[in-house]
């Protein structure tokens, strides 16, 4: 080769490969002669064009002779020990021929690779995961694609796809085709794993961070990200490592890395085991140093394993405010200006949200002012908590109009996260930031947001901790507090903001009956305070007590609304009635005279059984209806009628009433029943009347 090299007036660079990427790295163009035992056939002519052999050698087939000792007249070895084998074969791994210099030109190498691959996969594994994660379907059909196309190709494949084919015309360092490699393949993993911590994390941390004016990069960085490494950590440190171990094929790429060394040193002595063993020695430290720097960042990402007290902060410093918790005298962020005292905050016109499956809101309407305290009652499943997170869109409405401050959250040059610095809101679930202590949860937003010094942001949540009682809980982690103590930590970080009114989304649902208390005294307190609240629950007594106006929802309509006096103590509309009263209520229609009598029996039984009415009563109402309807009235309305009937049940009192309307002339059926239905009503219900009013017949019985 040396003679080629000068009669060509060259330098001669000598590579070293595996015998399987030998063809292609001469089809490749990446070399110029072979040395070789590269078989020349018709196939090879044909792809490489080989030229005539400028010399052949013989291959000669060596084997051990263990006659070799027993032969008259031969020396016999001397066996040396364990020790002298093993620095007999250092000796010839490491220091003959300065062998020590190979090795560790191979293990920079390999340390190398596995550094730079490590940083720009994880840099290409953040990028696909974000746009894995688009709402643009052909992004995230894209990238989906191109993650499944690299985990279905092996890494070695992968390589000389990129050396001898993509590299191909191109005078490239092997290390730098490596690193794209390896890069490409451990991006696509780390993609994966950093899109499962990302689910991993709790829907409502995202809310919770934007209710408090964060946008979706913020709240990503600050809130998401961390939680999100803490899952994924483990995982990346075990796909890390594997990527440095299967550095060891570069040589398939020529290049001379830690095992390929190995392998030109073991092809040089004939060391069957020492240079393997080394190897894998120099492989074990390698990958035990690079986990203990990953622990090392385990530990800077563990809040549990951090100080918790926040950096800059001095503990025993108080500004000493006071328990104003009103909005700023100032003009808010985004040109929304402090409405006057009695102003109106909030209008909804004819809201509606859509689900695939279900329309929680079908026809909203509402006006809110500055200083009110709205509770919002009604069943479950009727849109009260889609209606408050309309509010603030969280959900965005489908159709309608909700103005806040004047602005109106559907249009596009409204800043909707100005509004919610402005709107706090608290939820069920708390959604505290779980990587935060208690006073990191609360000076987050006014950091970040408001552009407080950390400094001034402490004091205030210092302030706001004892305000709810929970001053010495301030470094603490939201794991270490009970449910009644996190939900008063989620109410002193809304109140941060010094917001000008709070949503809060059913604040006790979650909670033990014992920490009820607690928390609605905080929401008393704020309520004194005269700051607009609205509020979602399920507590009667409560919302009698704190409100100023109650909206019952029913329907997916705000179905009656009033003072506290109004709602609960004399509602005007039935299904109103039977929710605050507690009622139990049973609806049936009949419009002809061949109505399902068996069902109607069965309805009537299945009712009472529901609501645990005694078998006696459950065969009182069934007679109240043979004996003075199915008898009597059914049978004088003439072939069509509307006749509504209703059960009403009351828990507390056990008290069992039948309602009875239909239109037509006036008919008193309890005097034109016949002597024996006249009976056995008497014996059966308690009281009994009868009104007419606007041709309208009303029978009430109670049981």
């Amino acid at each position: 080769m040396k003679r080629f090299a000068l009669w060509a007036n060259a330098k001669i660079e000598v590579s070293v490969y595996d015998w399987e990427s030998l063809t292609a790295a001469c089809v490749s163009g990446k070399v110029d002669y072979v040395m070789s035992n590269l078989y020349d056939t018709p196939e090879t002519r044909e792809a490489i064009g080989f030229s005539v052999p400028y010399g052949e050698v013989r291959t000669v087939l060596i084997v051990k002779d263990d006659t070799a000792s027993t032969q008259p007249g031969t020396a016999v070895k001397q066996k040396n020990s364990f020790i002298e084998s093993v620095k007999e074969s250092f000796e010839r791994t490491f220091i003959r021929e300065q062998r020590w210099k190979m090795v560790l030109s191979g293990l920079l190498i390999t340390v190398l690779i596995s550094l730079f691959s490590g940083f720009f996969g994880t840099l290409l594994g953040f990028g696909l995961c974000l746009l894995h994660r688009s709402k643009n379907n052909i992004i995230s059909s894209t990238s989906a694609g191109f993650i499944r196309i690299i985990q279905g190709i092996p890494t070695v494949v992968l390589l000389m796809i990129l050396y001898y084919i993509i590299f191909a015309d191109i005078q490239i360092n092997g290390v730098i085709v490596a690193v794209s490699g390896f890069s490409i393949n451990f991006g696509v993993y780390v993609s994966e794993m950093m899109r499962t911590g990302i689910a991993a994390v709790d829907i409502g941390q995202w809310e919770a961070a934007e209710a408090l004016g964060f946008s979706r990069v913020k709240t990503f960085l600050s809130v998401i990200a961390p939680q999100a490494a803490r899952h994924t950590l483990p995982v990346y440190k075990g796909e890390f490592i594997s990527m440095v171990k299967m550095t060891s094929i570069v040589g398939y790429i020529a290049i001379q890395d830690l095992t390929k060394v190995s392998d030109i040193i073991r092809c040089r002595t004939f060391e069957a085991f020492f240079p393997l063993i080394s190897s894998s020695i120099l492989y074990f430290l390698l990958a035990w140093i690079l986990t203990l720097l990953l622990d090392i960042i385990g530990l800077h990402i563990d809040p549990k394993k951090r100080s918790r007290t926040p950096k800059g902060i001095h503990l025993e410093q108080d500004s000493g405010l006071t328990g104003n918790f009103q909005a700023q005298d100032t003009v808010y962020a985004g040109g929304i200006e402090k409405q006057a005292a009695g102003g109106e905050i909030i209008s909804v016109s004819h809201l509606q949200k859509v689900f695939p499956n279900v329309t929680p809101l079908k026809d909203i309407n509402a006006s809110i002012s500055r200083g009110e305290v709205v509770t919002i009652i009604g069943p479950s499943g009727t849109g009260k908590s889609t209606f408050l997170r309309c509010l603030n869109k969280l959900e965005i409405p489908t159709t309608g109009t909700v103005s806040v401050f004047g602005k109106d959250i559907g249009n596009r040059k409204t800043d909707i996260r100005a509004l919610r610095t402005h709107m706090g809101m608290v939820f069920q679930n708390f959604n505290l930031f779980p990587h935060l202590t208690i006073a990191e949860n609360i000076m987050l937003a006014p950091v970040q947001i408001l552009k407080l010094p950390k400094q001034q942001a402490y004091d205030r949540a210092m302030h706001l901790l004892r305000t709810v009682g929970l001053a010495e809980k301030a470094l603490s982690y939201p794991d270490e507090l009970s449910g009644g103590q996190k939900q008063r930590v989620a109410i002193a970080r809304a109140l941060a903001m010094n917001p000008e009114v709070i949503l809060f989304d059913e604040p006790t649902s979650a909670l033990d009956p014992t920490m009820v208390s607690e928390v609605l005294a905080v929401i008393r307190q704020l309520a004194a305070q005269g700051l607009t609240m609205i509020i979602v629950t399920h507590e009667m007594k409560f919302a009698h007590d704190v409100s100023t106006r109650v909206f019952y929802m029913d329907q997916g309509l705000i179905y009656e609304q009033g003072t506290p006096d109004q709602i609960f103590e004399h509602p005007q509309k039935t299904r109103t009635r039977a929710f605050v009263q507690r009622l139990k209520l049973f609806e049936y229609t009949l419009t002809s005279p061949d109505y399902d009598f068996i069902t109607l029996n069965e309805q009537l039984v299945s009712f009472g059984q529901k609501h645990m009415i005694s078998p006696v009563r459950i065969t009182a109402m069934q007679r109240i209806f043979e004996e003075l309807f199915a008898q009597t009235v059914i049978p004088n309305l003439g072939p069509s009628f509307d006749l509504a009937m209703s059960v009403e049940y009351k828990e507390e009192t056990a008290a069992l009433e039948m309602n009875f309307s239909w239109h037509g002339d006036c008919f008193n059926p309890m005097e034109k029943c016949d002597e024996l239905s006249r009976a056995i009503i008497q014996k059966t219900a308690k009281q009994s009347s009868f009104n007419y009013e606007s041709s309208i017949n009303i029978v009430h019985i109670t049981l």
